[in-house]
This record gives structure tokens, sequence and C-alpha cells, in this order.
């Protein structure tokens, strides 16, 4: 038997197992799947600090202590089918952590220290009771992939997860989005699973290239299920019967058929030139800001320019174009974001053959 690693699933242990202990310094690989343990106590993380690979799924468990932090050595952490609540904020502490799994339990948020991972590849989060994700998580800079099926309170993902550099597969079906993000990763990005999501109201076209073969599994919108939020803006579309929701973080919204100049106020233009500088993650910008304005930096760009090869950052202020791919699913609205007048204008003159420009208004 290797004795680095122990297979002790499915034999009714209703709690950490002491018989670990006399072995602590010797295993780096504990499965303990399918148990009843209802804890974990802290001497297993005291004790056991050279565990690289921990398996506590189809548990009981409901608290994780804060000395979980104490498994530096930790790789891989599985706690699917638990009973969870809330994550310490030491979690943020096991920089060696490639996997994380945590779906079918019943977290409702992550800390923020979770974006401490540098090295995680992989997070699970499906089933769970999730409403947001902090944008901190964007800072784990090598997630490829990132699964949250199932949370139906889930509205929004904030855009930066979109954008990570090493992002392959995210996937957030059966949830309650009302928004998906405007820009994306087009050089890592594979596959982008959003599939009924039935309060999602309009599709952003920097998306389309993860529809496209399944332009039909797309579901009709139910508006009863939309939620009738400040937090959004609402746009009327004469080609459909719902109205379409728009991030209330768009103060300005344009019409290019209406008007002859672009926004591009001072403030857009700022937000623009101090994005993904130093000055964004000094620690003094909350306290020389008003909340609104480092909320917005911190989160980042609404999405980009969709005109190529301008692809200007919007963070506020935009013309707005919404379309139909003409010979397809005529249940699809897709909305493409542009920073000025003659970019919308020129989008528009490459792509009539391709899209139906849509009529809307803003309510």
């Amino acid at each position: 038997m290797n004795r680095k690693v122990l297979h002790w699933s499915y034999r009714d242990f209703r709690q950490m197992p002491e018989e670990l202990r006399a072995c602590c310094d010797q295993v780096e690989e504990v499965y303990l799947k399918e148990n009843f343990i209802p804890s974990i106590p802290v001497w297993f993380c005291e004790e056991m600090t050279g565990l690289k690979f921990v398996c506590l799924a189809g548990n009981m468990i409901v608290n994780v202590p804060e000395q979980i932090s104490l498994l530096k050595h930790l790789e891989s952490l599985n706690l699917s089918q638990n009973l969870i609540e809330v994550l310490p904020k030491s979690i943020g502490k096991l920089r060696n952590m490639h996997s994380l799994k945590l779906s079918e339990n019943k977290l409702t948020r992550l800390p923020k220290e979770i974006g401490a991972l540098e090295n995680l590849e992989i997070l699970e989060l499906s089933k769970n009771r999730f409403s947001e994700l902090p944008v901190e998580l964007a800072n784990c800079r090598n997630l490829k992939e990132l699964i949250m099926d199932d949370n139906y309170l889930l509205c929004r993902i904030p855009t930066k997860l979109f954008l990570m550099p090493q992002m392959t597969f995210i996937s957030a079906e059966r949830c309650n989005l009302v928004l998906l993000p405007f820009v994306v990763n087009t050089s890592t990005l594979e596959h982008v699973r959003v599939f009924n999501n039935y309060t999602l109201t309009h599709y952003p076209i920097a998306l389309e290239r993860f529809m496209q073969p399944s332009y039909e599994s797309f579901t009709a919108v139910e508006p009863k299920r939309i939620p009738k939020s400040c937090y959004y803006q609402r746009i009327s579309c004469d080609a459909i019967a719902h109205n379409l929701i728009f991030p209330i973080e768009l103060t300005t919204i344009l019409d290019r058929r209406k008007y002859t100049h672009g926004p591009s106020s001072l403030v857009e233009l700022c937000m623009r030139r101090f994005n993904g500088t130093a000055i964004v993650r000094a620690a003094w910008l909350d306290s020389w800001l008003p909340d609104g304005l480092s909320r917005r930096l911190h989160n980042g760009p609404v999405g980009i320019c969709g005109s190529i090869p301008c692809s200007k950052e919007i963070f506020g202020e935009c013309f707005l174009g919404l379309v139909r791919r003409r010979k397809q699913s005529r249940l699809v609205v897709l909305s493409v974001l542009f920073c000025s007048k003659l970019c919308a204008d020129l989008w528009f003159q490459y792509n009539c053959d391709v899209y139906e420009e849509l009529n809307w208004v803003l309510i």
C-alpha cells in the first residue's frame, strides 16, 4: 500500500478519524468521500500539514476552520456536497491551491481573499446560493475553469472574469442571469455556457461565437422572472414584447440615429486613462474619489467599443446598437456598444448585410 495515499471513502465515519494522527507526517493524499463527518477539526489542520490532496466530498461539514490555512502545501481541496455556509478568509493563504471544488453547499458568498490564490486553475461553485461573485476573483491569474451552474440567485458575473488571461471555460447554466459581459478574452476563452437563463433579455455580440451553433437552444425570455430592480437600466425595443436590461453603470446610452455627436465626458476619458494602471490599485484611491467612481474603476469597464480596431474601453457612456442576425433565430436579440457615433456608423455600414438593426428607446 502506498503510505502517502489513504482511501477511506464510504466507511461510515461519524467524525474525522483519529487514526490519521498516527501517520500525519507520511500522508499526502486523503480520500474521505461519502462519510458522515460533521466538521474539520483544528488538529487536522495543525498536524496534517504535509497534505497536498484532500477529498471530503459528500459529508455533513458545516464549518471550515480558519486554521485551514495551515495546510500550506495543499494543491487540491474537494468539499463538494456538504452543508458549508461560509468560507473563512484564511482560504486565501493556500497559495499552492490548483483545484477548489465547492459545489452543492449552502454558500452565499466568497471571501474577497480568494483572489490571493494565484495558482488556482479550477473553481467549481455549482448548486450554491450565490447572488454575486467578488471581482477580486479576477486576481487568480491562472484560473482556467469556472463552473457556476444552478445558482438560482446569481444575476450577474463580473466582466473581469471573462477577461482573465488563462480562462478557457466558463459555465453558468440554469442561473438567474440578467446581464452578460460586453467583452471577453478572445485569445484563450473556448467555451461559455449560459443556457437556460430565462431572464437574459439580450446577448452581447461579443459572446455570439459561443452561441451560433445552438441558436435554437435559446428559449424565450420569461418576463415574470426578470427582477424589478433599480440597479438596472431598461430599454424598450419595438421588435420584442419585453424590456431589455442593461447595466446601471451605463449612465448615458445614445442612439446613433438620433445624436450627431458622442458622449466622452471628462469622467469617461479619465477612467479610460487610469484603467489598468497602478493608480487603480493604490490604497489611497477610495479616499480620494467618490465611492461610485472608485468602485467603477475597481470593477473595470462595462465593455469595449464593438468597432474594430477601435476597442476603446466603455465605463458609463456609449452608443448602443440592437440587432438580429439575418436568417437566424428570431428569439435572439444581440447588443453591441460603441464609444462614438463614428464607430457605430462604420460598424453598421460594414455589417448591414449580416445584421438587422432594431429600433429602441431608453425607458
